[in-house]
């Protein structure tokens, strides 16, 4: 059986969301380990599905956010902190207080701005010491952290190592917004739709289009195909989660 669906941007981050919550090594974590959680919209709703919370101002779960056309940076007055969830459990202990005890098993999800089809993905920092990921990537990689990365196929660049030479040959001179650096995440599992579809049905997934008008502006087109009960279980799935609101930002 073969279907197709299109999920809106919120639609999509709602099933990264979950499909990210779904891989093993994930699941080992949640119960034998800890995962930080850093900012992001996308890692928003992964904060949502992995402790059963609500956030209601997602644009407050970022600091870095692309909002009316321009680079910015969110002023939500309702800001969440980055989770520290050990053994399945939200600490009230600051991330970067945390980050020098992670260790192997210990999991780290980012939010990206990029991805290409090598699945090599990048973000966007303005921060001049790199951000997040400038102060966690040293620590992920010298002990083997696994990073992930939830990003929706609309980031989708064509190059991302070809993006990060190019802003790195000179600095940025202007900017409609924030001028931003660009940190490529090298050996991230990245998890976009295609991702998230195949690790919780057993299907097989391809974008076929992407993009829409009046409220489906970065939309994703996504063909299905698989034994007729997994497909069905994902249409039936995912028509549970049409409708999910667009993030707004004050």
């Amino acid at each position: 059986m073969k279907a197709l669906v299109t999920l809106t941007s919120s639609e999509s981050k709602r099933l990264i969301a979950k499909g990210t919550i779904g891989l093993p090594s994930v699941q080992n974590a949640l119960e034998k380990h800890t995962i930080i959680v850093a900012g992001g919209t996308t890692n928003a709703y992964v904060a949502e599905e992995m402790l059963g919370v609500q956030i209601e101002d997602k644009a407050g779960y970022t600091m870095g956010i692309v909002t009316k056309g321009e680079l910015g940076i969110s002023k939500s007055s309702k800001k969440t902190q980055p989770y520290v969830i050990i053994k399945g459990q939200a600490q009230e202990i600051p991330w970067k207080e945390y980050l020098p005890k992670l260790k192997r098993g210990d999991i780290f999800i980012k939010g990206g701005n990029a991805v290409d089809h090598t699945g090599l993905a990048a973000v966007m920092v303005s921060d001049p010491m790199g951000g997040t990921i400038g102060a966690a990537q040293g620590i992920i990689y010298a002990r083997g952290i696994e990073l992930i990365v939830p990003i929706g196929l609309e980031k989708m660049v064509p190059d991302v190592r070809k993006a990060v030479e190019f802003m790195t040959m000179s600095t940025v001179d202007e900017a409609i917004g924030n001028k931003v650096g660009l940190i490529p995440m090298v050996g991230a599992r990245v998890v976009t739709e295609l991702t998230a579809l195949e690790t919780l049905y057993d299907v097989e997934v391809s974008c076929i289009a992407a993009g829409g008008v009046d409220g489906s502006e970065g939309s994703v087109t996504l063909a299905i195909e698989g034994l007729d009960e997994e497909v069905e279980r994902a249409i039936k799935d995912i028509s549970s989660l049409k409708g999910e609101p667009q993030i707004l930002v004050n």
